[in-house]
């Protein structure tokens, strides 16, 4: 009872303290509490009088009967879940003085002398409801305070026994452990914070054993609750753990809160690598009541605190979470583990008829394969032929595309399906809906009809109506411009006493518009201009987008104009009949033919164009119709606004509409200038055709 008595002294000293309190205290402070020297242990019952709620649920984990007075445990009732009935044999309850844990897995027991009781049956395992031996005939003192106790200090012997070693305030990890002294807090809350440990060294010093960089193991499982030696080896060692645990809440199977033990699942991130388990050929995985999720097979019970279930299955969770289906893999190697889950921790714990043999042979459709993911042109086109080596070049090629890296194919409601998803474009070519919940990214087969014979058709040359009616007819570049066009109408979708939202402009990618030089926002008594562009190129995104040089990152099937190192993809530009011969450029920003920002210097085409959308955007937000998005950290066109003056709002669309083009005027420059200097010009002066003065514009107030 001392640890009670303890705990209810600090509570009686607090509750003049609380009284009145009726504040709501905060879980997320991040303050450290600037005078912790000052401060003094006080007890999580102490916590518990404001933080009734985290208190109890806390009281459900494991992590305050790491170390426990016997009396208390004696007289029962005392762990959650658990019961610990007697001492060991070879000793009564009044040799005992403390136990080692009691929850969930197992017990241990401390004589009064401080040294562990060790012997032939001398461990409790609750699984099993059986004792077992422990070093023996062998002294053990007991040394595990850093892990097992608050307020821990590696000096002198608790309660003056030469086998404690070290002290601390109290046994087991409270509150105060991950939080520290709260005594100033309790006093002042108001004043002075708490301290938060979200890292994973925080966690990490306790789970772990030896070498952060090895992962001890003993026998067929890993040692023990080794997690962050698990995690430190894997993918996932950059994330924290309390990104998934919230470790007020326990995960024993009893616990009625078991389920907000968990805040972040494996689907929240691995969209993916559901969706494709959802379409695995075993349909015992998906029908059975016994069908595994996720954690089933990449988080099995592969470390072993108490006892062994299986031959294959532990007691403790694994977090490793990769698989290695090689036959021939070993999960532990001298001692140690390898890093990654074999065959037949993941399959066998539950296909127990079975050997590692079928199970690496049948491990892989557990995942059925991506049906538009460009991997599955490789099993047939393996480099054996002509066709071969260029679905291989064209493959690689795509992995450096934005259809590849981009993180859109989750926009699969009804409108966003057809230029979001493989399914969604395929089934908007045939004039059906998208059926099913099931996507895949834009891949091979969204372009490509798989079925014709040996030449990978395209599925569609057809000409393409703009939103205005305009019709674009430029070859394979019709296939692009299904989707690289603005969704709107922009005679019927910009009106005078229209509501913005946030959304307002011809949504992204309105390239063929722009190619085109058509629907936008066209003032009338302005005159509108095209560059060679539209007129000059027959198939302007290929042309331009698409070339068969002998590289990844841009052109080709990356359809990128430049890589990530800065490096352009000139060579489409400068051929003949294009930028070749005495007009070739060495950059994408190649010098504009004049002045377009009017800022007094002829700069590069990316760079007048960008200017004239600065000055232009700085006249909208002087007007108040666009915000800042602090999540977002952009401009957007202000939200639930209603704009009467039809112009006004005709410059916001023409910003948007260059703004998304992303292609800094080169698409169609003399459109992109067009549209932005009649903007610019309306907002400073209210004439598309005025000529405001260099930085000092007429603001008018009729926006």
């Amino acid at each position: 009872m001392r640890q009670l008595r303890i705990a209810a002294v600090g509570l009686a000293v607090l509750i003049a303290v609380f009284s009145g309190c009726e504040r709501k205290v905060t879980e997320e402070v991040t303050k450290i509490v600037a005078a912790e020297d000052a401060a003094e242990y006080i007890g999580s019952s102490a916590c518990g009088a404001c933080h009734a709620a985290t208190y109890e649920s806390f009281q459900n984990t494991g992590h305050p009967y790491k170390l426990n007075e016997a009396e208390d445990v004696q007289a029962g009732d005392y762990y959650p879940f658990s019961d610990v009935p007697d001492a060991p044999s070879i000793v009564s309850w009044d040799d005992v003085d403390k136990v080692i844990g009691g929850f969930w897995w197992k017990a241990r027991f401390i004589r009064h002398s401080g040294s562990i009781v060790t012997g032939a049956a001398v461990q409790y395992n609750l699984a099993t409801e059986g004792w077992v031996g422990y070093h023996d005939g062998e002294d053990l003192p007991y040394d595990c305070g850093p892990c097992h106790m608050t307020a821990y200090r590696d000096t002198g012997n608790q309660e003056g026994h030469d086998s404690l070693i070290g002290t601390w305030a109290f046994g087991g990890v409270q509150c105060e452990e991950c939080h520290g002294a709260g005594s100033l807090h309790a006093s002042t809350p108001y004043d002075v914070a708490m301290k938060i440990d979200r890292s994973n060294e925080g966690c990490g010093k306790c789970h772990i054993r030896g070498d952060v960089n090895k992962i001890p193991a003993s026998g067929s499982f890993v040692k023990h609750h080794e997690q962050w030696n698990e995690m430190f080896t894997t993918k996932h060692a950059s994330i924290q753990c309390v990104d998934c645990h919230d470790v007020h809440y326990g995960l024993h199977p009893d616990s009625p809160d078991r389920d907000m033990a968990i805040k972040l699942t494996c689907e929240n991130c691995h969209l993916e690598k559901t969706e494709s388990f959802g379409r695995t050929d075993i349909e015992e995985h998906l029908s059975s009541p016994f069908a595994p999720g996720c954690i089933d097979c990449h988080m099995p019970k592969g470390a072993k605190s108490a006892v062994a279930a299986d031959t294959y299955v532990g007691d403790v969770t694994s977090h490793l979470w990769r698989i290695n289906t090689d036959v021939d893999a070993e999960y532990i190697t001298d001692n140690f583990a390898n890093g990654y889950l074999t065959v037949e921790y993941t399959c066998l714990q539950c296909h127990t008829t079975e050997d590692k043999a079928w199970a690496a042979a049948n491990a892989d459709r557990s995942h059925a394969p991506n049906t538009a993911d460009t991997d599955v042109c490789m099993t047939c086109h393996d480099g054996s032929n002509n066709l071969a080596q260029k679905v291989i070049a064209a493959t690689r090629q795509w992995e450096f595309s934005l259809h590849a890296t981009g993180e859109r194919s989750d926009r699969s409601r009804g409108s966003c399906a057809p230029c979001h998803t493989n399914e969604g474009f395929i089934a908007d070519l045939e004039g059906e809906e998208v059926a099913g919940d099931v996507f895949n990214a834009i891949g091979c087969f969204t372009c490509h009809d798989p079925h014709t014979n040996g030449s990978f058709a395209i599925r569609t040359t057809d000409e393409v109506e703009l939103g205005d009616g305009t019709e674009f007819d430029n070859g394979i570049s019709n296939l692009c411009a299904n989707c690289h066009k603005s969704r709107r109408d922009v005679a019927t979708y910009v009106v005078a006493g229209k509501e913005m939202s946030n959304h307002f402009g011809p949504h992204h990618g309105p390239h063929a518009d722009m190619v085109m030089g058509t629907n936008a926002y066209e003032y009338d008594g302005y005159t509108y201009t095209n560059s060679w562009h539209t007129s000059g190129i027959d198939d302007p995104c290929l042309s331009c987008h698409y070339d068969e040089a002998d590289r990844y990152e841009f052109g080709g099937h990356s359809f990128r104009m430049r890589n990530e190192d800065g490096d352009e993809n000139v060579e489409a530009c400068n051929i003949t009949g294009c930028h070749g011969d005495e007009f070739e450029i060495d950059s994408l920003n190649r010098v504009a033919d004049a002045d377009f920002d009017g800022d007094g210097n002829i700069e590069g085409v990316f760079d007048e164009i960008e200017g004239l959308i600065d000055d232009l955007q700085d006249e909208l937000i002087a007007a108040g119709l666009l915000e800042w998005i602090a999540e977002d950290g952009i401009w957007e066109p202000t939200d639930d606004l209603v704009v009467p003056n039809v112009d006004s709002l005709g410059a916001v669309y023409n910003w948007a509409f260059v703004h998304e083009d992303q292609s800094h005027g080169i698409h169609n420059t003399l459109y992109a200038v067009g549209l932005l200097r009649s903007a610019y010009n309306y907002m400073t002066t209210g004439d598309p055709n005025g000529a405001p003065a260099r930085r000092k514009p007429v603001m008018l107030t009729t926006h």
